[in-house]
């Protein structure tokens, strides 16, 4: 991984960090829970190893429903 900004979603967690973000502003129509995206982030990312060392998971249910807070 360079220093360069821009390839700070080169990273596995980073990526999964900000598909949290994303999933829980589109379930919550606004800004995310911190917690709620903290909890996301870190299911998406012991699936992402699971599936590189070739140990599938199940997949992590999505939209994150159980970890969406109501607005």
């Amino acid at each position: 991984m360079s220093d360069d900004p821009d390839d700070i979603l080169d990273g596995l967690f980073h990526a999964c960090a900000f598909a949290a973000f994303l999933e829980q502003a589109h379930a919550r129509q606004g800004w995310p829970d911190p917690e709620a995206t903290r909890q996301r982030a870190y299911q998406l990312y012991e699936q992402a190893l699971a599936e590189k060392n070739d140990r599938p998971k199940a997949l992590a249910p999505w939209p994150a429903q159980r970890y969406a807070l109501d607005p």
